[in-house]
């Protein structure tokens, strides 16, 4: 007899009240069954109330505190490891599936069990644009010229796809495990991608389905934080597919800020500063990440 596979979706909510009818009736609906985790980080208990209220069958992990992206993702990983999953969906609250969506995802990844992260396409709110801003140029020349030749193959491997439609196998969770938590919003998708590729394990984008994907809220927003979360290069030193020298780093930033000073540009010397600040500042945390993230064990999740 053929086993029945564990599916969870896993929905991080903050304040999101908007879109939950959308995003949970959508999962409700899947021709593959699912089971649904979502991990609350909103302030109070009004919108733990609605979920309880209207959708009795979701598993509900309520927060005591706005643990970020990451690490609420994180325990909803761990509930999923400990029931049995064969796979893990992260869906983004302001986000809906299509009823096929699931079906098409697994097909591929039931013909391909080696790619440890497949993700949909993700079109905006109307459904007529494709958010191209989620994924890396690295294959997109290919895939448009697919697109304009109809010629369109069912995966085309990627180097960055945005963490908020992952289909992700068991396999990968065991082997990488969770998001580190020195991220709390933006910048832990890159980190846990390069931790990924470190382990050699495929990403791809399945553009044979899709999800719809409501950023018009906050697309200005997130652009914003994913610069700032670059300005930080938390992401690049915790790149274990580099090398890490705390001294050159530090003699380096001490040069371009000296550099700056020189230059009477104090506005570029003082962020210079606040970026060397935060290395100083994070450095015995990086070194034992960069560790951690070498090794093949469920981290974050253990």
């Amino acid at each position: 007899m053929k086993k029945e596979l564990k599916i969870f979706v896993i929905v991080v909510t903050y304040k999101g009240k908007r879109w939950y009818d959308k995003c949970f009736c959508s999962l409700r609906e899947s021709t593959i069954p699912v089971q649904t985790i979502v991990v609350d980080n909103t302030p109070g208990d009004e919108d733990a109330e609605y979920i309880k209220a209207n959708y009795p069958e979701i598993h509900l992990i309520k927060t005591k505190e706005n643990l970020g992206f990451g690490r609420a993702n994180n325990l909803g990983m761990r509930y999923a490891l400990d029931n049995g999953c064969d796979y893990v969906f992260l869906l983004n609250q302001d986000a809906w599936i299509d009823t096929d969506t699931m079906e098409k995802l697994l097909y591929i990844s039931r013909k391909h069990p080696e790619f440890g992260i497949l993700s949909p396409m993700h079109m905006n709110a109307e459904k007529n644009k494709i958010i191209m801003a989620y994924y890396d140029g690295h294959n997109n020349v290919s895939l448009i010229n697919d697109l304009y030749n109809h010629s369109l193959k069912s995966y085309y491997p990627m180097r960055y796809i945005n963490a908020a439609a992952w289909l992700m196998t068991r396999a990968t969770l065991e082997k990488i495990g969770g998001f580190c938590p020195m991220f709390f919003q933006y910048g832990e998708d890159d980190d846990y991608l390069n931790r990924v590729f470190y382990h050699k394990i495929p990403l791809v984008l399945c553009p044979n389905t899709h999800i719809v994907h409501d950023i018009r809220h906050s697309l200005s927003e997130q652009i914003e934080c994913r610069k700032q979360a670059a300005r930080e290069h938390l992401y690049e030193y915790l790149n274990i597919n580099e090398t890490f020298s705390y001294n050159h780093l530090k003699k380096k930033y001490i040069k371009r800020y000296i550099r700056a000073l020189l230059r009477a540009k104090f506005e570029v010397a003082s962020q210079i500063w606040n970026e060397y600040t935060l290395l100083k500042k994070n450095r015995e945390d990086i070194e034992k990440c960069r560790i951690l993230h070498k090794l093949e064990q469920p981290n974050w999740l253990i």
